[in-house]
């Protein structure tokens, strides 16, 4: 016979309409649990004293939902009578589950900030919780997955619920710890390897290869989740198709006797000697990168599941996998890789044709001819994302992170060492990374071990000073942090101070960290080995990045630089995240001309030549600007001086630090080495070199700012809103 369960539902009747999706959703939960839905549109009779019908409703639910919405947080009745009701009742057990309907603000909301709000899907741009509203209207397919999936979670909540009650009264105590963390461990799986299993049959497969792994192991309790957490990893790190059903019965058939999961059942037996899975291994090759990246949204979801799954999990701060992962192929470069464009519009090319399409002027008043040519060399460059050096100014301050890949930049992950020596370097990859420009490259090939994080949850802000944060002084161990004793009080999180440049690794809110967040990092425990073949193969861009402006500095303020084309103003510096948005609109990047080559930068041989050849392409491009600048420009622009102003490049920050890792031959030098050879003087003259007489080293703080290469992740952001912003104008087809 199915039990009983009240749901009570907390909603304002300005949305009616979304309170019946849920409650048909809701109503559909049966067997073994019957759900009784209370909404007071339906729970109360005309006629009835409808408050004591609420507090009636209230003290029999077994469970409550919040629809949460801006009239939801403003109704008076529901903040001043339902919810003190619902919180108190909250504290003596009850299950209260807000659901975000409409987009609202509720993170200024005290007791909300500290509940897990549904659904639990993130924005990609912004890192904020979505509403439902936000996925499609009440009746599109879309928010009905999303209601599918919490209706799973609720199922799976009453029906644990239910069986503590059962085993309450059979025998007056609280159920064997070993079957919570059967539960958890199959909640785990369901969050991450089932998310695209058919939701009826999401539970029974999970409680299904939660026993196999149990037989198998011969393990229980905690340490049977740990088993399932290695099996997660080890399906996420190295399965072809990881929330492939057919794959996952495969793997757990297999643990006997199949060749391919003989790893992952040597890695479960090791561990099942004493239950410890932290010490497990395991090993990647070159596919590691390409995968970790494609993978990113689950092992998000992995990382939330194991925060959530049970007690005995260590704080969300200091939660990474519980393997160790040791990587076989990897090259390690002093550089920071800024999102691509088609990173961050998810491969899609035609918000990325549309914005060039914009950026070229209608016939007419001019030609038009610079701005296709500076819009196709910026897009061009953008497309895959180019890599920023690491610098020592304020924008770098706190903890940073290396590029760690395979092939090229932009199949590499943020790789951080939390360990610092006493100059606030990494430990042990600093010095590692400094003898490069003596080795003449860029990149090493470096075999590595360490454990992936989401970067969101330990890391944050570095601040402007650097100063070192709390926990600097005494770092604990990854291992310790994962075996410590949680059963008191939960400690503070524990967050590090990371650079600003790199702030899509802890996902800032507001525009000026609207690129796309990396999220995933891996955190160094030992350097393996260190290659110094030099024969080798690792791709990145060598770039220059020059500002075509004037001769003479901007009139409304000299210190700024020099003055922008056709009597462009630059926005005054934006003192708060909110005040980015002048920025943006200024476009300030419409004035900016990149060029590249695409180079091999872990072999000295090639890179010599290669950073030669991107001067060269740099001198020759400018030049036929130059030439034709009569045609390019207005008449007052060129009877003022056209200069091209060299504002950073792959080696050169542009701002008033030198970098952290200078190269062996900078690009800078060479240009003005490439300059001092050129015939044409007026040419020369016009291309301006940071630290030459008419350009000294100490920058304009308007390039310093807004041109510099630690501020480009930023300029990069105003262009993705900018590119976002003309998506949405575009007429519908």
């Amino acid at each position: 016979m199915s039990r009983i369960v009240n749901v009570f539902v907390s909603y304002s009747h300005d949305d009616g309409a979304w309170c019946d999706v849920v409650v048909k959703h809701l109503q559909g939960l049966h067997d073994p649990i019957e759900v009784e839905v209370w909404i007071d549109r339906k729970g109360i009779r005309a006629g009835d004293k409808w408050l004591p019908e609420i507090e009636t409703a209230l003290a029999q639910a077994d469970l409550a939902l919040l629809l949460i919405s801006p009239s939801f947080l403003s109704s008076d009745f529901i903040r001043k009578t339902e919810l003190p009701k619902l919180l108190a009742r909250s504290k003596e057990g009850l299950r209260v589950i807000p659901v975000q309907i409409l987009p609202s603000a509720w993170e200024v909301i005290g007791w909300l900030r500290e509940t897990e709000l549904r659904p639990k899907v993130r924005d990609e741009k912004t890192r904020k919780i979505k509403a439902l509203a936000e996925f499609g209207n009440e009746k599109s397919v879309a928010v009905s997955r999303r209601l599918s999936d919490l209706m799973v979670e609720i199922a799976g909540i009453l029906q644990d619920d239910a069986s503590d009650a059962k085993a309450v009264a059979g025998n007056g105590r609280t159920p064997a710890n070993d079957d919570a963390h059967a539960r958890a461990a199959a909640s785990l799986l369901v969050a991450t390897l089932l998310q695209e299993t058919p939701v009826e049959e999401r539970e029974p497969f999970a409680r299904r290869s939660v026993e196999r792994l149990a037989e198998f192991c011969k393990l229980s309790g905690e340490a049977l989740l740990s088993a399932v957490r290695l099996f997660v990893e080890y399906q996420l790190l190295r399965a072809d198709a990881p929330t492939s059903v057919l794959e996952l019965q495969a793997s757990l058939d297999g643990l006997d006797n199949d060749e391919t999961a003989q790893r992952l059942a040597g890695e479960l037996k090791r561990g099942a000697h004493d239950g410890d899975f932290s010490g497990s291994v395991i090993e990647m090759k070159s596919l590691f990168f390409m995968l970790a990246r494609e993978r990113e949204a689950l092992w998000e979801s992995y990382f939330d599941a194991v925060a959530r799954t049970a007690r005995d999990t260590p704080a969300r701060d200091a939660i990474a996998t519980l393997a160790r992962i040791r990587v076989n192929l990897g090259f390690i470069a002093p550089q920071f890789l800024v999102a691509g464009l088609l990173s961050r519009f998810e491969d899609d090319w035609r918000p990325v044709l549309n914005a060039y399409r914009h950026s070229i002027p209608k016939a007419g008043g001019r030609s038009g001819a610079f701005e296709s040519l500076q819009a196709s060399q910026w897009n061009c460059w953008l497309v895959w994302g180019p890599s920023i050096p690491i610098c020592r100014c304020a924008q770098w301050q706190g903890r940073f992170a290396y590029q760690y890949g395979y092939g090229d930049e932009n199949n590499s992950l943020p790789l951080i060492e939390l360990d610092l020596a006493d100059n606030g370097e990494p430990r042990t990859l600093g010095p590692l990374v400094s003898d490069l420009a003596a080795e003449g490259r860029g990149a090493k090939l470096v075999q590595l071990t360490g454990r992936l994080r989401w970067g969101p949850d330990f890391l944050r802000e570095g601040d402007a000073e650097g100063g070192k944060a709390a926990d600097d002084e005494a770092t604990l161990d990854l291992i310790d942090e994962l075996e410590r004793d949680d059963s008191g009080e939960e400690p503070p999180p524990r967050k590090y101070p990371m650079a600003a440049a790199q702030a899509s690794l802890w996902c800032g809110d507001g525009p000026q960290h609207a690129h796309h967040a990396d999220g995933l990092v891996l955190q160094l425990e030992s350097v393996d080995h260190a290659v110094e073949e030099t024969r080798v193969y690792f791709s990145a861009y060598l770039w220059m990045m020059f500002l075509v402006a004037l001769a003479r500095p901007d009139p409304t303020d000299p210190d700024i630089g020099p003055r922008l084309l056709r009597r462009k103003s630059y926005p005054s510096w934006p003192e708060s995240p909110a005040e980015r948005v002048r920025v943006g609109d200024a476009r300030l990047w419409e004035n900016l001309l990149p060029v590249f080559v695409h180079a091999n930068v872990a072999d000295p041989a090639a890179l010599h030549f290669q950073r030669r050849a991107v001067v060269e392409n740099s001198v020759q491009l400018l030049r036929q600007v130059w030439e034709r600048r009569n045609e390019f420009f207005d008449a007052d622009d060129v009877a003022s001086g056209i200069r091209f102003h060299l504002v950073c490049s792959s080696d050169y920050s542009g701002c008033d630090c030198a970098i952290r890792y200078a190269s062996a031959d900078p690009l800078p030098e060479l240009l003005r080495q490439r300059l001092e050879a050129e015939s044409d003087r007026d040419f020369a003259a016009a291309v301006v070199v940071p630290g030459s007489s008419d350009n000294p080293a100490q920058r304009p703080w308007g390039l310093a700012g807004y041109f510099s290469s630690c501020h480009l992740p930023e300029l990069v952001a105003d262009y993705f809103g900018y590119v976002d912003k003309l998506q949405r104008q575009k007429p519908r087809r």
